[in-house]
């Protein structure tokens, strides 16, 4: 396997890399700026200079984000350009949204309030604003402590380096506070299922724990809007308290939206239907990590359902 010279998202030399799976030169890379995250030897090649200017920052600052949460991102030539249009990434010009950005992440920081909060470099720190660069992200951080929701120090060191440490004010530890509650309060289940007659009287299951659990269930199939189908999803999924994935079928359009409320911090319930290797093989990599209700028969998924949304989810 070919040792990476730059990181390919917002090309710091000689990023830490290993090689994961020799047959198909899947690499985990370790960047200063962007976190850990995960790599295909075919993406690397594919996400050229122009893309990097494109949208590389806003990946940067996406695996760095799930990075900070223990988890990582998975880059391939399929999903690379739609994972800065299918996570809630800032728009590139709203500066507001990067601000609650670096907002979300000094507050997950934050021990407690009034804490000092270290993050050594601007250079390495400016992904947790989805920031162009650390000029773009210096000015954020003015922006912010003109508004009263930070104070910051910059402060010299040798190398010509600068080290940053912040501190979230009243008004910022509030706003911080509510964004990451944004969805504490809802009252809706989203049902992520395969569309198929087959899988029927699964969905209509799911819908009916949801209910006995004390929330609405959402299930897009007998809903007609003027969207396409997917945004509609992902417009649901942003409202949702948590979402119940069933995972019978292998559909590639499931495990997105499941990844899609992994991205925003949702909640997500995965059951499936025991019936053979072909059921049991998203759980070979997708899922192996998180608990899976597995049921045999479609009766069996109401309390299934009712009772995961009873241990897991908090009123």
């Amino acid at each position: 396997m070919e040792e990476i010279k730059k990181c390919p998202l917002c090309g710091y030399d000689r990023p830490q890399s290993w090689g994961l799976h020799p047959l198909n030169d899947t690499y985990r890379i370790q960047c200063r700026r962007c976190g850990q995250y995960i790599a295909t030897w075919e993406f690397l090649r594919y996400f050229k200079e122009e893309k990097i200017a494109e949208v590389g920052y806003l990946l940067s600052g996406l695996a760095r984000e799930l990075n900070e949460g223990g988890k990582e991102l998975e880059l391939t030539t399929k999903n690379a350009e739609a994972l800065a249009r299918s996570y809630p990434v800032p728009e590139p010009d709203k500066l507001e949204e990067k601000a609650n950005k670096f907002l979300q992440n000094l507050r997950a920081k934050t021990k407690y309030f009034g804490e000092d909060v270290p993050f050594k470099d601007p250079e390495f720190a400016y992904p947790l604003a989805y920031a162009r660069n650390s000029f773009e992200f210096k000015a954020l951080l003015k922006l912010l402590k003109e508004k009263k929701l930070i104070e910051f120090t910059l402060t010299n060191v040798p190398e010509g380096r600068q080290y940053l440490n912040a501190t979230l004010l009243v008004d910022g530890w509030d706003l911080a506070s509510g964004l990451a509650k944004s969805n504490k309060d809802s009252n809706q289940g989203f049902v992520a299922v395969w569309f198929d007659d087959s899988m029927n009287e699964s969905i209509l299951a799911i819908e009916e724990g949801i209910r006995e659990a004390g929330y609405n269930p959402v299930c897009i199939r007998d809903i007609y809007f003027p969207e396409r189908i997917m945004d509609k999803a992902l417009a649901e999924i942003r409202k949702s308290r948590f979402v119940v994935v069933d995972l019978t079928g292998n559909r590639s359009s499931i495990f997105f939206e499941a990844g899609f409320a992994h991205g925003l911090g949702i909640e997500a319930i995965y059951i499936y239907k025991e019936g053979g290797e072909k059921e049991k093989s998203p759980l070979e990599f997708y899922v192996k990590h998180y608990q899976c209700h597995k049921y045999s028969q479609p009766s069996e998924v109401k309390e299934i359902v009712k009772n995961a949304i009873n241990a897991r989810i908090k009123k």
